[in-house]
Parts: C-alpha cells; sequence; structure tokens
C-alpha cells in the first residue's frame, strides 16, 4: 500500500540523488494507476521526478544529447513523467497499451525493458531499444 494512492508510494518516485524532491504530477498518477489496474501487476519505476542536477546526471550518464536540448524543461523536472516497467509484462506491451489507450496524447518512448510515458499535452513517439 502506498502513501500516495492505493498502488504508489512517495519512496518509489522520489529523485534518486536523495534531495527529498518527491513529488508527482495528478494526471501522471492517474496514468500510471491505469497501468497498474489493468495488467493488475506492480509497477516499478526506474525513475519519476528529478531535480535539475539529477537530471543533467542522467543526461550525461547516457550521453542523450536530446536531454540536454531542453535540460531544465525536461518532463521528469516537471514531475510528470515516469519511466516504468511492470512486473511479468514486457515492456512493448505496456508501450502498445499506453499507445491504444491514449492514441492522440502523452509521450511514449520504448527503451530495452522499460517504457517511458508522461503527459505532456503534445503527442510524441519514440523507439531507443
Amino acid at each position: 500500500m502506498g502513501d500516495i494512492n492505493k498502488f504508489f508510494s512517495r519512496s518509489e518516485i522520489a529523485c534518486e540523488c536523495g534531495c527529498g524532491f518527491d513529488t508527482i504530477d495528478w494526471e501522471l498518477l492517474e496514468v500510471c494507476t491505469d497501468v497498474r489496474l489493468y495488467f493488475k501487476q506492480k509497477m516499478h519505476f526506474t525513475s519519476v521526478c528529478r531535480c535539475q542536477p539529477h537530471n543533467r546526471y542522467v543526461a550525461r550518464k547516457f550521453g542523450d544529447m536530446r536531454l540536454w536540448v531542453k535540460i531544465d524543461a525536461s518532463t521528469h523536472v516537471q514531475a510528470k513523467a515516469a519511466d516504468t516497467w511492470v512486473a511479468h509484462v514486457h515492456a512493448d506491451d505496456v508501450a502498445g497499451y499506453l499507445a491504444s489507450r491514449y492514441p492522440d496524447k502523452y509521450g511514449i518512448g520504448r527503451y530495452v525493458g522499460r517504457t517511458h510515458i508522461d503527459v505532456r499535452k503534445t503527442k510524441t513517439r519514440w523507439d531507443n531499444r
């Protein structure tokens, strides 16, 4: 049981650097809860909210120069993004469900073993596998 809602807790969504940033956008929380209910399996997070210094660290660590373009406007910095995986469910199935459930909005990214979902206002899809 979580302290944010029935399924999720602040410790799961907190910035990995330990700075104390542990916020999640309500719309993202609804989407994550939807995924949890649909698959009936625990949803795990590799990253949700990130403070600006930690977001810069992640960009450097993974050499993802796209993050540098709008580093401080990242959906993770805004607590509107989650990198996630669902127990016993292939990441492609999670991304496929999200794309079919929300066909005209949000950012959905496919990665090896995980799925990115963010609640930006425009539809964006990418595949980094």
